[in-house]
């Protein structure tokens, strides 16, 4: 049996998911489950199913990879410009991937802060937006 034709037709399909945007490997399972579990078993992962395909996964993956100097230095970027450090705030403001980063590499994230030399308490009071004064 020729299996170039299945082959061909799964890499135009993922091609075609790709064509214009970046997708999560997790979003492709959860919305095409039935082409990520095919392609895994043909190519073996579903990165070697996109490297086949000319995709380059880390961009797929649309994943910053952070590293402890990273994560020092966003937020120190944040504190900087003014930004709350604030859990809640930072959730709110789509920041997840800073916190996940934060409590894989520091064990948590009063110990990321402290790392850049910040006092915990004092950068996570809330405060205003209009006037960043802390709101007793």
């Amino acid at each position: 049996m020729n299996m170039t034709k299945p082959i061909d037709k799964m890499k135009k399909d993922i091609k075609a998911l790709y064509n214009g945007s970046l997708k999560k490997p997790h979003n492709v399972a959860k919305e095409y489950p039935a082409l990520y579990t095919k392609a895994r078993k043909v190519f073996g992962s579903w990165k070697k199913a996109l490297a086949a395909c000319g995709i380059d996964y880390e961009k797929a993956r649309n994943h910053k990879k952070w590293s402890r100097v990273k994560v020092v230095e966003e937020i120190n970027r944040l504190y900087v410009n003014g930004y709350s450090l604030r859990l809640k705030d930072l959730r709110t403001n789509g920041t997840i991937c800073l916190i996940s980063a934060a409590m894989y590499h520091f064990g948590s994230w009063r110990k990321a802060i402290e790392s850049c030399g910040l006092r915990y308490t004092t950068v996570t009071e809330k405060r205003t937006i209009e006037d960043n004064q802390i709101i007793e």
